[in-house]
């Protein structure tokens, strides 16, 4: 379940990093913020993605909150199998299949 999680939270934030997706992530970033507080506190992340411990190890700093940064980090990480800081194939295959026919994101 965790891994689901972190795919798919993964590929939202991926779709919104690719630049037709900026407005959503913005969109998506300030639901998750239900507070307005300009960060995503563990209540919030766990209230939209569920527990998995995905969160403190997206909290880089350990403050409790997850800033805009910290999270796209979070998410290109999850794609990035290899830690070779660029996404190659087959990881940005997987980007595609998490958003094409039967993916997160198949409407």
């Amino acid at each position: 379940m965790t891994n689901r999680i972190t795919t798919f939270i993964s590929a939202a934030a991926f779709n919104l990093a690719i630049g037709s997706g900026a407005a959503f992530a913005q969109e998506a970033y300030s639901d998750w913020d239900t507070d307005g507080t300009a960060g995503i506190n563990q209540e919030e992340f766990n209230t939209g993605f569920g527990e998995g411990g995905v969160y403190d190890s997206w909290d880089a700093n350990s403050d409790g909150s997850l800033t805009e940064d910290e999270f796209n980090a979070g998410v290109y990480d999850g794609y990035d199998a290899d830690d070779s800081g660029a996404l190659e194939e087959p990881e940005f295959g997987d980007v595609g299949d998490d958003m094409g026919d039967g993916g997160f994101f198949d409407v």
